[in-house]
């Protein structure tokens, strides 16, 4: 027994140092066992949000299943930390500089189940929002304000879990609305949020 305390409280401090300098987990997502067959379902839940004839990419490729579940007219390129098979863009969204999108011609931006694991949150939002219309997102909200003992309880969860920020729903949505991004579809999935966000003047 105190050789697991010792071990979770081992992990807890390299995902707090993890987060503090900016590193992205290479080891975890490099081992194909952490990405969970359960997960699947949420990924074909958030194909629905994607219009048709659109060029998607997607964040944390993983094993490719939005690639599966989209319509047969959309493109898809994959983008993730390590190599996910053909037409891979290698992208660490902890690390700067950020690549050029430009020559892809992307529409729409996925992200499931990822942007809990980046640092900076608002920049990554803000370089993409001059490359997409839309963004698919999940996300994992907290409950309870950072200024509770409440929520420090879970900040901790989230830290062990190796999530590297902590937005309630309506930080979340403020995130986007600075951009110029309005959610214009929600639904949940367990307990994911999952939201379709369109640019303003797309929206209109």
């Amino acid at each position: 027994m105190a050789r697991g305390i010792a071990r979770g409280a081992f992990k807890s401090t390299q995902r707090l140092s993890a987060r503090l300098l900016h590193l992205s987990d290479h080891k975890r997502w490099s081992n194909p066992y952490s990405i969970e067959a359960s997960w699947e379902p949420r990924t074909k839940k958030m194909a629905e949000f994607i219009p048709k004839e659109a060029t998607v990419i997607e964040f944390g490729a993983g094993n490719r299943w939005l690639e599966q579940h989209l319509d047969p007219s959309c493109k898809y390129v994959p983008a993730d930390l390590v190599d996910r098979g053909p037409g891979t863009i290698i992208c660490d969204l902890n690390k700067r500089p950020l690549p050029d999108l430009t020559p892809l011609r992307v529409d729409v931006a996925v992200f499931i189940g990822v942007l809990e694991y980046v640092c900076d949150l608002p920049s990554v939002i803000e370089w993409l929002s001059n490359h997409v219309s839309f963004f698919a997102v999940s996300y994992v909200c907290a409950n309870s304000s950072p200024c509770t003992i409440r929520g420090l309880k879970e900040m901790i969860q989230r830290l062990k879990a190796g999530y590297m920020n902590s937005y309630r729903k309506e930080g979340l949505l403020e995130v986007f609305r600075k951009v110029d991004f309005v959610c214009v579809r929600q639904d949940t999935w367990y307990n994911n949020d999952l939201f379709l966000f369109a640019q303003q003047r797309t929206h209109l």
